[in-house]
């Protein structure tokens, strides 16, 4: 998409501009952070930071240039109104150039197309800009969008006006969560007598540790403390000693999570549960508040305190911290792992949408990077 390009959306009142270089980016962190706090469904993965932090690591990533910022930024009378933050990918794939529109990436676990009210009025300016502006890009790539409200419903009704041909489907992986109506004691009080029992073991463990300096606590600016993210690293490190197929994740980005530390923590975007054993730290979970909502994020324990589950004994105290502060639900984001499992009530599952334009060439390009391409990288060693 051309930089500036500004188009009048026929059927509503927004005009639509596309922004494609760093400056311009830069030039919407007032709005967009604006547009992020005011919305009735705060989403961290769609914060300006976030979008900054990440779009920055990976465009260091041997793109070689073919990566580059394509955000529609949706105005009504002047104003700043909604933010739709995608980028372009174009990559060869068997001999076929294909161009992507995507989100930034997949380290946010929930994604929306529009940072704003999410109106079915700014959903269908968005689709019919992409309608209108077909002949730039072969395919839409949209993962991991959450269903918001009727928000996939909405985004459905707006292709199928447009007539723009689309594939929409459930991801694989689920969002566990819990409520969070009552403290820790009430919500474990009724749960089955094996988990009582179990929770009541491990709790036993902790306090028997308690004298010698055991400490479970939450922090809530973590750019504050000092060294906190290099401890993480390391723990992050030791957690994937002898995992081929694992990589640390903190420890893979530090650059990016000390960027998030720095400009979402000073907002309240942030929790940090931490359990230490003196000066020795046993395990971490990074929390983002959401409006009412804590997003559990990445983790990582101490191996050799293995058996006193220190990571799943974080969440106790999550949980009375959520409480007290007036959250009302504790969701552990995608995955379904054993000590998510344990605890969630319910689950959230997000959509995986892909789009392509009514030119026969498109539907060859999407073939083949979706169906081909992604099935050979599946197969090849």
């Amino acid at each position: 998409m051309i930089e500036g390009q500004c188009l009048h959306v026929a059927s509503s009142d927004y005009t639509i501009e596309t922004i494609t270089t760093q400056e311009g980016f830069a030039s919407l962190e007032q709005d967009w952070n604006r547009l992020s706090l005011a919305s009735e469904l705060p989403n961290v993965f769609m914060t300006f930071d976030w979008f900054r932090a990440w779009n920055k690591c990976f465009a260091g990533e041997a793109w070689r240039g073919q990566r580059r910022l394509n955000i529609l930024v949706l105005r009504k009378d002047g104003a700043v109104v909604g933010i739709s933050p995608l980028i372009r990918i174009v990559s060869s794939c068997i001999g076929f150039t294909v161009r992507r529109l995507e989100f930034v990436g997949r380290a946010g676990d929930y994604n929306d197309l529009v940072v704003g009210d999410g109106s079915t009025g700014q959903v269908e300016a968005v689709i019919e800009f992409l309608a209108g502006t077909s002949e730039q890009w072969d395919l839409i790539h949209l993962r991991d969008l959450r269903e918001a409200g009727n928000a996939i419903e909405r985004l459905e009704g707006a292709l199928s006006r447009a007539r723009l041909p689309y594939r929409i489907g459930l991801e694989e992986d689920r969002c566990p969560y819990m409520p969070i109506d009552a403290p820790w004691s009430e919500i474990v009080g009724r749960r089955s007598p094996s988990t009582r029992r179990v929770f009541r073991k491990q709790q036993s463990r902790l306090s028997r540790l308690s004298a010698d300096g055991l400490r479970v606590r939450i922090v809530e600016d973590p750019g504050q403390e000092r060294g906190l993210l290099e401890r993480m690293v390391v723990l992050d490190a030791q957690k994937h000693l002898g995992r081929e197929l694992s990589v640390p994740f903190v420890g893979k980005h530090p650059e990016v999570f000390r960027s998030l530390f720095d400009t979402l923590g000073p907002r309240g975007w942030f929790s940090i549960a931490l359990m230490e054993l003196g000066e020795r730290l046993l395990a971490w979970q990074i929390w983002f508040r959401c409006g009412q909502e804590l997003w559990g994020y990445q983790m990582a324990h101490d191996h050799d305190f293995e058996r006193l589950s220190p990571g799943t004994m974080l969440v106790p105290a999550v949980i009375n911290y959520g409480f007290t502060q007036g959250f009302r639900k504790c969701d552990f984001l995608r995955g379904e792992e054993p000590y998510k499992m344990r605890w969630a009530t319910d689950f959230r599952q997000n959509h995986r949408l892909q789009i392509w334009n009514r030119h026969w060439t498109s539907l060859v390009r999407r073939f083949v990077y979706l169906d081909l391409w992604l099935a050979l990288r599946r197969w090849l060693p």
